[in-house]
């Protein structure tokens, strides 16, 4: 049953940690319209990387919380 849990709290921490990404990305554009092309989601540019902080944090949340064994 542990493999799975692993498994799932993989697929959580990509999903919920991109999903983030993009919605901080949108809201940095948003409040700091770009001068030229933007790509909205991971990155190290400044407008990018509070939802790149933001969205490995709550990645990592999710995995814990999902692997962590249930209390009876």
């Amino acid at each position: 049953m542990k493999p799975v849990r692993y498994i799932v709290g993989a697929i959580g921490f990509i999903l919920v940690g991109g999903m983030v990404a993009i919605v901080i990305g949108f809201i940095m554009a948003l409040l700091f319209p770009p001068s030229d092309r933007f790509i909205v989601g991971v990155g190290m540019d400044w407008r990018n990387l509070p939802g790149t902080v933001l969205g490995l944090l709550a990645g990592i949340h999710s995995f814990r919380v999902s692997i962590r064994e249930p209390v009876e």
